[in-house]
C-alpha cells in the first residue's frame, strides 16, 4: 500500500500532461465594412483628400484618430501602423449622428462624401 501511496502524485501529474494544441492558421483578414471600402487601408493623406480637413486630429501612443464633424454627423477614423513604428493606416471607423445617436459608420461615410 505504501507503494501506491508513493506513485500517486506520478500517476496524478501524468494524467495532467499537456496534448499540444493544434496549430491552426489566423483568418483571413475580414472585408472592410460595408461603405467603408473607401477609407480602410488608406493613410491619413488619402483620408483627408476624401473628406477634407480633420476638426480634430489626435494621437495617442501609435494610434491616430481623425474626427469629422459634419452637419449630418460625426466621423471618427482610427489608423494604427501595421508594424512598429510604421506608417498608420485605417483600421476602422465609428460615427454619430449630432445628437449622440448612433449611426453606421458606412452610411455616414456617404453621407459626407456621397458623388465622390
Amino acid at each position: 500500500m505504501k507503494v501506491v501511496w508513493q506513485l500517486l502524485p506520478a500517476l496524478v501529474l501524468a494524467g495532467c500532461a499537456a496534448t499540444p494544441a493544434p496549430v491552426v492558421a489566423p483568418p483571413p483578414p475580414a472585408p472592410p465594412p460595408p461603405g467603408l471600402q473607401r477609407l480602410i487601408g488608406q493613410d491619413a493623406a488619402a483620408v483627408t483628400r476624401l473628406l477634407g480637413p480633420a476638426s480634430l486630429d489626435r494621437t495617442e501612443g501609435p494610434a491616430r484618430q481623425l474626427q469629422f464633424v459634419r452637419p449630418v454627423c460625426v466621423l471618427d477614423v482610427y489608423l494604427y501602423p501595421a508594424t512598429p513604428g510604421g506608417v498608420p493606416h485605417v483600421r476602422t471607423a465609428a460615427a454619430r449622428k449630432p445628437d449622440g445617436s448612433r449611426i453606421d459608420p458606412g452610411a455616414c461615410l456617404s453621407l459626407i462624401v456621397p458623388g465622390r
